[in-house]
């Protein structure tokens, strides 16, 4: 007994000593390059500035987030020819995987990735804005009507499995426009693009910027329209963006960032093939039309704590309206449909570099928080040039949402092992309030649940330039607001024991850029979604929206690209590069 106090009393004395050590170390006020005299030399301050070289994937750490292990893309949109009109097809040519559906309405986005799901509005991917959602409601209405001005964009990322993880619910991937900065090697900056083409087409971007001392600043604006390819296929598009960076410290910035978004937007309608075959330029619908508006600030804050720790605060909150008519299939009456979304949300982040066994290991963790009240409404009138009429519904719809999550990457030499751990807690409510569009009963119903997700990354490095990569990861898709009550439906029933649809993705592969003008990657990829939320029919011509089936997707993913320039500098002996670009 003695034996054992006298080593713990010693094991004491030593951690004392130890910790005492490490204080005083800290503590000296001596820095570093001191001389013994206590005479400081001061050697005059050199600050180094570059260009970041954008590849065609994320780095394996990036601020506060973990990439290593995941499959990711760039699409960098400073490197190519300018993007007219929007043009998504075109912006995410080095993004495999996506789909796009094209409209020539440019608030209705739809993106679609690997079959999952219908690309309609591109509810089924998680779309950011420098890391912030842009979807009309991150939960219950994940659609999206916004997309930035191609010309405001740097580059264009694309995360997939894992990004659940990341970032939270969806049961594809996360898209995320980074748009510009401040440029800090510039004082003042202007830019101004015009562009004209056929059907009416014209677009403007004009975007002024600068740094000056501690203060960053940029603005810009949007303005495009067009008459489109038939009558009532017209569209104009207004959205600015301002942003201001103060410079602290060198330590510590503040982030200041505001941006508008307004558009008009004619719907010609639906054509059948005999229709498109007689009269490919024939309107269906002469009046219907969409407006969209969405204001959105956000405040953000990064510090670098210490060499190995960052810390990074975003916040943001806005409102978007959507408002459309659209006529019934008899022309003889047209439905003002209502949905106006308000919300705000803040996400925290804490990275962390630290050492043992010989390598350097890097730690992240935080939260998220998020809240949304949607009302939702109906006006019907006669008259198809309408822009309002007699009530016809109004209901409440409201989500509440959270999340804790960490992710490790432990490295050893080449390999790397990244376990992540994501806890999401969501509440949605929908309630109506009146409803002349249905005989049944008024509805009201509110879900929740918790859901834990888990994920797992590997990598190798084969090479300096060549990497393995491997990843299984869940994920998950929430209900959303129709799922639980559908206003305009007088059959669907309220679910009963509805609850997330679950995926599993499972990912391998490889990529490199084993010289300056070739680079490759390629993947295998499987999906298991269980549980997925459908349509189920119930007796008396009934139906609820509930649980049904599994659907199973899988594939290989590959793309290669070459700079062609580049390959006849190496092997002729020229410059063309650095000469054209």
């Amino acid at each position: 007994m003695e034996t054992a106090n006298s080593r713990k009393q010693i094991q004491i004395i030593v951690a004392l000593a130890l910790t005492t050590g490490l204080v005083a170390h800290a503590a000296d006020p001596t820095p570093a390059g001191q001389a013994a005299s206590g005479e400081t030399t001061r050697l005059p301050e050199v600050r180094v500035e570059g260009t970041q070289e954008t590849m065609p994937y994320l780095s394996d750490v990036e601020d506060t987030r973990i990439y290593a292990g995941k499959k990711t893309s760039v699409a960098d949109l400073q490197k190519i020819p300018p993007v007219i009109n929007n043009n998504h097809r075109q912006a995410y040519a080095e993004l495999p995987g996506l789909l796009v559906s094209e409209m020539t309405v440019p608030s209705h986005v739809n993106i679609n990735y690997r079959g999952l799901g219908d690309p309609h509005e591109s509810g089924f991917l998680l779309t950011l804005r420098d890391g912030m959602p842009i979807s009309s409601d991150w939960l219950g209405y994940p659609t999206v009507y916004y997309s930035p001005p191609f010309e405001s964009v740097q580059r264009v990322e694309l995360i997939r499995g894992g990004s659940s993880l990341l970032y939270g619910p969806q049961p594809g991937p996360v898209l995320n426009y980074v748009t510009s900065v401040p440029p800090r090697d510039k004082k003042l900056a202007f830019t101004t693009i015009h562009t004209a083409g056929t059907d009416g087409l014209y677009s403007t971007f004009s975007e002024l910027a600068g740094t000056s001392g501690q203060f960053g600043y940029l603005g810009n604006f949007h303005y495009r329209q067009a008459d489109g390819p038939r009558p009532n296929a017209d569209y104009n598009v207004y959205t600015g963006d301002l942003k201001l960076i103060l410079h602290q410290t060198d330590q510590s910035r503040w982030y200041f960032g505001f941006y508008g978004y307004e558009s008009e937007s004619g719907e010609a309608g639906r054509l059948t093939l005999a229709q498109y075959t007689a009269n490919r330029d024939l309107t269906t619908r002469p009046q219907d039309r969409l407006w969209i508006e969405r204001y959105v600030p956000s405040l953000g804050y990064e510090n670098d704590l210490s060499e190995d720790t960052l810390l990074s605060v975003k916040s943001w909150g806005g409102n978007q309206d959507r408002f459309s008519r659209r006529q019934n299939a008899a022309g003889t009456l047209t439905n003002l449909d209502r949905r106006e979304f308000f919300f705000g949300g803040a996400d925290a982040r804490v990275r962390h570099h630290w050492d043992a066994w010989d390598n350097r290991h890097t730690l992240t963790g935080g939260f998220v928080a998020y809240g949304s009240d949607d009302p939702r409404s109906r006006e019907r009138s006669p008259d198809l040039t309408a822009t309002s009429g007699a009530d016809r519904f109004d209901m409440d719809n409201s989500t509440l949402y959270g999340a804790f999550f960490a992710e490790n990457k432990f490295q050893f030499g080449r390999f790397a092992v990244i376990p992540a751990v994501r806890v999401e807690m969501i509440e949605m409510k929908s309630a109506e309030n009146y409803n002349l569009e249905v005989t049944r009963a008024l509805q009201d119903q509110r879900y929740s649940d918790v859901v834990p997700l888990v994920g797992m990354g590997l990598t190798y490095d084969v090479t300096a330039k060549d990497q393995l990569y491997a990843n299984v990861s869940q994920g998950y898709q929430p209900p959303q607001y129709d799922d639980l009550v559908n206003p305009t439906s007088n059959t669907q029933r309220p679910p009963s024991g509805l609850s997330v649809g679950e995926t599993w993705t499972y990912e391998v592969g490889i990529h490199g850029n084993p010289v300056p003008w070739l680079f490759y990657d390629t993947s295998l990829f499987y999906i298991d979604w269980d549980n997925r939320i459908e349509t189920i029919t119930l007796g008396g011509g009934n139906i609820e929206r509930s649980n049904s089936g599994r659907a199973e997707f899988y594939g290989w993913e590959a793309m290669i690209a070459t700079d062609v320039i580049g390959l006849v500098d190496q092997y002729a002996g020229t410059k063309h590069g650095e000469r054209f670009g």
